[in-house]
């Protein structure tokens, strides 16, 4: 990896969700390709539920890292992509798109949905169906038609947040797992290995104890929604409870699947039955593939 010059245009990429964000310096290349020169992480980065300002600082911290992790100053930047959830509305959008050209970020600034960056990603094709289900849960389609572009568009259902929606996600798995597993302490419900499983993770003595667990400082949707892991691990020795939660999550989110398709009939591959795709992408760095959506924007503008 060869050190950047002080004068090379280089592009910026954010990935920001409801438990993290993580952020890509790199080079653009020929062909689409990024030469990455450093990563940096920092916390929760969803305007809509942490707050701007939170997000802000997330943002920041993880941007700092990554040029402290190439070894540069921290510089304005050629082009920037911020994915972000909680970004939906075009309120929301514009909010950060404003900070960010204030700080200033880059010459060059984009701010879209964090379910966007998979249709950027290398070993993808810009359109398909785009499935999110982490802290929260989204689902965007796009066209066979359809280039990658900064201008994108697409079909979106989900992503309305804890109370709206998220179904499917970790935090609604989570929920419903703590709920089942105070129904079996009630004894109004199937017992389950859930209920000690989550007293072990919440550090606390017995059932009843998760309610002060949970509302102590420092647990949030981030550390609720990370407690699905308890609930997979449960599935996949058969607990009944637990096969039940995923099995309802993975519906869920299959109905995000085909609303989002059945709109525009996006996916040939969706077979009238089952709806399976005909390939499967899963995108393991997002925040490079929002780089990527900068390199595009750096190279609009180069052409224009």
């Amino acid at each position: 990896m060869a050190a950047a010059d002080h004068d090379e245009p280089l592009v910026l990429g954010v990935d920001g969700g409801g438990s993290r964000c993580a952020a890509v310096l790199a080079r653009p290349l020929p062909g689409g390709r990024l030469d990455i020169l450093g990563r940096g992480v920092g916390g929760t980065a969803n305007p809509r539920v942490a707050g701007h300002e939170t997000a802000r600082a997330s943002i920041l911290a993880a941007v700092h890292a990554a040029f402290a992790d190439a070894g540069l100053e921290v510089r304005p930047l050629a082009a920037a992509c911020f994915g972000l959830a909680g970004v939906g509305l075009a309120a929301d959008r514009d909010a950060v798109l404003a900070w960010a050209t204030h700080v200033p970020v880059a010459d060059r600034m984009l701010v879209v949905a964090d379910g966007m960056l998979p249709f950027a990603d290398a070993a993808a094709e810009p359109w398909g169906v785009v499935v999110i289900a982490g802290t929260g849960s989204l689902a965007l389609a796009r066209p066979r038609t359809a280039v990658l572009t900064t201008e994108t568009d697409s079909d979106r259902c989900g992503g309305w947040g804890p109370i709206l929606g998220d179904e499917g996600s970790g935090y609604a798995i989570a929920v419903q797992a703590l709920k089942a597993a105070m129904r079996a302490a009630d004894g109004r419900g199937p017992d389950t290995i859930l209920r000690e499983a989550l007293v072990r993770r919440f550090a606390a003595d017995r059932a009843a104890d998760l309610v002060a667990r949970l509302h102590a400082p420092g647990v949030g949707r981030r550390e609720i929604a990370d407690a699905a892991r308890e609930v997979l691990a449960a599935a996949e020795v058969g607990d009944p409870v637990a096969v039940a939660i995923v099995t309802t999550a993975a519906a869920d989110l299959a109905a995000h699947v085909r609303s989002a398709t059945l709109r525009r009939l996006l996916v040939e591959g969706l077979t009238a039955t089952g709806h399976e795709p005909g390939s499967v992408t899963v995108v393991t760095d997002p925040a490079a593939a929002a780089a990527r959506f900068a390199a595009v924007r750096l190279q609009e503008a180069a052409s224009a």
